[in-house]
């Protein structure tokens, strides 16, 4: 409790002093979502699938288009008028509107409007597939800081024992109770804690710069992380069928729902291919006039109705040979298909051992934070008893090293067996639908 309180003091002096700011997973995770690059080029992509759904129901609209030409000639010309040859210079303006509309292609336009739908629900899942990545990526981040800020405070403890130690061992060896080689072994063992410090804090900020990274904030910017409740595996259900969990939680996961609409898109791919085997039936109307300047007397518009012309065509196309490459379309089609299939199922088995793994994880943590607890006041308490024997001269320094040692690893794995407990716990909730992991 004590320690908890001062290092909530620290950290508001800390913040007021040096202008860190607090954050939290949750302010991490906002931040990240809305700075990630890959993110954003999957919202664009999504977009653009948008786009492409929303015009492709145009192909089941006709299409309109209109020419208007003028044209000047000089010498030997087909007169319009007489539809003879005639050496003369003419000026004519013609113009046109045609409609043409698909009356039957195989149904490959509305299974094209299909796909480009199965497109849109594609990207849907694959932004969200990418949001779980980055939520994923960050709380391994974020718990690994908030455990090396901890193991720091621990080697910061362990060294100022040591050189407690180190002053008792000194006023010995002056007062020639113990040799100079039991100093040495004091300074070795506080020399070994200085490194595992150094260490510590130089991937600490390795960890610090990888976050900072990851939610796209300046470098330079000092930030305290807030510790989350340690206690979560308390709400979790430990005894339900972990098959069961790894099910649920591999049906509601975006990576295997986009398989899944792959598959199906790939199933709609096969129908388009085939609709290249059926004959294709089209229709076209058309209307247009002409004008010819060289009889003023002549009005625009008698001239435009009297070269009035109308038409309406039927277009059948019936395809007999096509050098066998419509029939490999439709194989390929087959055979990508039966790739998403089994691609489906891979996804499927790859998650599920995933969930499993987070479930054995998970409860093996709770066992282990539970033991750890145990050592650590063992230790803590054999240490004490050493370290009070070791000033009255009891035991020699080997024996208050090795007790040292023993308690300095069961601090160690303490924190770490508290730490993994918390993110294989929250990774299995996150797994299983809840928005944020800590």
């Amino acid at each position: 409790m004590k320690k908890s309180i001062f290092l909530a003091l620290f950290y508001l002096l800390s913040n007021s002093m040096f202008g860190q700011d607090f954050m939290s997973f949750g302010d991490c995770l906002d931040l990240a979502l809305k700075n990630n690059l890959a993110l954003k080029s999957a919202v664009v992509l999504g977009e653009i699938a948008d786009n492409e759904y929303k015009s492709s129901y145009g192909k089941l609209l006709p299409s309109v288009s209109a020419t208007v030409e003028n044209k000047k000639s000089w010498g030997k010309e087909i007169d319009p008028d007489t539809n003879i040859f005639a050496n003369k210079k003419t000026e004519n303006y013609s113009g046109n509107v045609g409609a043409s509309y698909n009356l039957f292609a195989g149904f490959s336009t509305i299974n094209s409007i299909k796909s480009a739908k199965q497109d849109v629900k594609i990207n849907k899942a694959n932004i969200q597939k990418i949001e779980n990545e980055i939520t994923i990526d960050l709380a391994q981040k974020y718990i690994t800081i908030l455990y090396l800020q901890e193991i720091i405070l621990s080697n910061q403890e362990q060294i100022r024992s040591s050189e407690k130690q180190l002053e008792l061992a000194v006023l010995k060896f002056d007062s020639g109770v113990i040799s100079e080689s039991e100093v040495f072994k004091i300074k070795s063992q506080k020399a070994t804690e200085e490194l595992n410090l150094l260490t510590n804090q130089n991937t600490l900020a390795d960890n610090l710069v990888s976050l900072k990274q990851l939610i796209n904030i300046s470098l330079e910017k000092e930030i305290l992380l807030l510790k989350p409740n340690l206690e979560l595996y308390e709400n979790f259900e430990m005894n339900e069928n972990p098959y069961s969990l790894a099910n649920k939680a591999v049906q509601i996961n975006p990576s295997y729902l986009m398989t899944i609409l792959k598959e199906k898109k790939k199933q709609t791919e096969i129908s388009i291919s085939r609709a290249l085997l059926y004959p294709s039936l089209s229709v076209r109307y058309s209307l247009g006039s002409n004008y010819t300047i060289k009889d003023p007397t002549v009005p625009f518009k008698e001239q435009l109705d009297a070269n009035l012309s109308k038409g309406l065509r039927f277009n059948l196309s019936i395809p007999i040979f096509s050098q066998l490459e419509n029939s490999s379309k439709i194989k390929i089609s087959k055979l990508n298909y039966k790739q998403s299939k089994l691609e489906t199922q891979m996804e499927q088995n790859r998650l599920s051992k995933e969930v499993l793994k987070a479930i054995t994880d998970t409860k093996t943590s709770i066992k282990k934070s539970e033991s750890a607890a145990i050592a650590f006041e063992f230790s803590k308490k054999s240490y004490e008893a050493d370290a009070l024997k070791f000033e009255l001269g009891k035991i020699n320094i080997n024996e208050l090293n090795i007790t040292k040692m023993n308690f300095n690893n069961s601090q160690a794995e303490l924190i770490q067996s508290k730490y993994e407990l918390l993110y294989n716990n929250a990774l299995i909730k996150f797994y299983l639908g809840e928005p944020y992991i800590l």
